[in-house]
């Protein structure tokens, strides 16, 4: 998130692209929270909704993560 604050314009365009980058499954789910799924320039774009979606799944569905973990780890 420093990166991208540093000079969001142009980097908004690659966002998506360093997003699918991060291993959320080992962030911890209160930061996702708190920081990434709770911020307004990340939520309004719907191919990182999507990806957070999974990302919510993982961390709230213990038993479901072998389903989701492809996607994000």
């Amino acid at each position: 998130m420093t990166w991208f604050d540093q000079c969001r314009d142009v980097r908004l365009h690659d966002l998506p692209r360093v997003m699918q980058c991060v291993r959320f499954a080992n962030i911890d789910s209160y930061y996702f929270s708190d920081a990434v799924d709770s911020n307004p320039t990340l939520c309004a774009s719907a191919e990182l909704s999507r990806l957070f979606d999974k990302v919510r799944s993982y961390h709230l569905l213990p038993n479901r993560r072998h389903e989701v973990l492809h996607f994000i780890s």
